[in-house]
């Protein structure tokens, strides 16, 4: 049975929740090694992200990787390229291909940069040979029209000698490079933030190597020019080895890190065509990581890259958005072990939604500000037994049953983004232990976008 709670019924408890950042780090069983300078895209057709290469310890990586949203998974493609880094991969909608073009194939600074063309099918790696291509280069940007159908590739760096950033502007159409010549561009540059967005139908550049000083220019690409958007307002700082994704459902681009004179960066920035708007920031600054977007989870996601903190290249997972997970372990009663789930995030202005499976009576929902973190604090005492508490209840709601499931809805969903609600059912169980009562997993919800 479906028990709905006005947003009125909440507006104090969310206004007490404790503010914390967007961003949040997933620590998953498994996952690549530490790296930076990897390559990553949403592959529809794996149902997750494919992250390729980076430089991970002394040597260069050849690896692919899936992320799903949950965990990571080592891919073992028949065909792969050799291990490279500081390359970049958009997903081509049309032929349904993640494309990566170039990278530095070496850690010896003599051999030029890649100027090999891979794609990426879902299964394996195949080399494109168009007739021609960009030639050798690495920490150049990407990205994907999906409009015009070409993967646009703009500036980067020829070879590992001083003076050898381009000002070129390319265009893949899936069998060969053209090189676009428009009456003005961004001017030589390397290592800059790129990304397409559908809602403006123009590729996004920020930032980026100039030579002797960092862009804080926003550029505009629609397939004819290249255009100079005069910002008003507050924008990012002048930066290199940032990264920047498209959020579809929200229309923004969303950039994150780099570094610029004052050091390595931690702050957030949304474009949406018009103004930059700066988001939470994440708890870790780096540069060179990976980022996309998960379209299954509707997160940003970032991987990898160079921290300030501890000085070093991470292997940690965040992600940028709402978000449920659940913890804990529920305790078995007459109809199998009580189940808590979430069938999406809890957005804000949408729908907050918790559904209990195998609960035999009234269910019990104790919501709460403060997470007991696994084994969390034993019910026995109370007549619960084998059964755990895994939050600190500030509100607990009934909601009846039909079938063992229950479901309770809070909508519109009201709050900060960052706001964090913990949440764990109880169910009546007569004569199942003392109290009567069987416990279920609890369930971290993080309100955002």
């Amino acid at each position: 049975m479906r028990t709905r709670l006005s947003a009125a019924t909440l507006v104090l408890f969310a206004a007490a929740t404790t503010l914390t950042a967007q961003w949040e780090q997933n620590t998953t069983a498994n996952g690549p090694t530490a790296r930076r300078s990897a390559a990553m895209a949403f592959v529809p057709g794996t149902g997750g992200l494919v992250l390729f290469g980076g430089f991970a310890g002394a040597g260069l990586s050849n690896q692919t990787w899936l992320y799903d949203g949950a965990d990571w998974t080592l891919l073992a493609p028949a065909t792969s390229p050799t291990g490279r880094a500081e390359m970049e991969l958009v997903y081509d909608l049309v032929r349904n291909r993640a494309v990566m073009y170039g990278g530095l194939a070496t850690n010896i600074s003599v051999p030029p940069p890649s100027n090999e063309t891979w794609e990426f099918d879902g299964s394996s790696w195949l080399q494109a040979t168009p007739a021609t291509n960009p030639g050798p280069r690495y920490r150049h940007g990407l990205a994907f029209d999906s409009l015009r159908n070409r993967t646009v590739l703009y500036g980067g760096a020829t070879s590992q000698l001083l003076g050898s950033t381009t000002n070129q502007t390319w265009e893949y159409d899936g069998t060969n490079w053209t090189q676009r010549t428009p009456a003005q561009n961004p001017g030589p540059l390397d290592r800059p933030a790129m990304c397409y967005a559908d809602g403006m139908a123009r590729t996004v550049l920020f930032g980026g190597n100039q030579g002797s000083t960092l862009s804080d220019q926003t550029w505009l690409w629609d397939g004819t020019s290249w255009i100079q958007l005069v910002v008003t307002g507050p924008k990012p700082s002048a930066r290199i080895g940032a990264k920047m994704v498209y959020d579809p459902v929200r229309d923004v681009c969303v950039l994150m890190g780099g570094q610029d004179a004052s050091g390595v960066l931690n702050d957030t920035w949304e474009f949406d065509g018009a103004f930059w708007t700066q988001q939470p920031t994440l708890p870790q600054a780096g540069r060179d990581h990976a980022m996309a977007f998960l379209t299954t989870t509707r997160q940003v996601v970032r991987f990898g890259g160079f921290v300030a903190a501890p000085n070093s290249v991470s292997a940690e997972t965040w992600e940028f958005g709402a978000r449920w997970r659940a913890y804990g372990t529920g305790c078995a009663g007459s109809l199998g072990v009580p189940a808590l789930t979430m069938p999406d995030a809890g957005r804000l202005g949408g729908a907050f939604t918790l559904d209990v499976a195998n609960a035999p009576l009234l269910a019990v929902l104790a919501l709460g500000l403060v997470q007991l973190t696994p084994p969390g604090f034993p019910l026995d005492g109370l007549g619960m037994l084998g059964c755990s508490g895994y939050l600190i209840p500030d509100l607990l709601i009934n909601v009846p049953t039909s079938g063992g499931i229950a479901t309770w809805t809070w909508t519109p969903v009201s709050g900060v983004v960052g706001d964090r609600i913990f949440a764990q059912a109880l169910s009546l169980d007569p004569g199942i232990n003392p109290a009567w009562l069987v416990g279920s997993n609890a369930v971290a919800a993080t309100l955002g976008y």
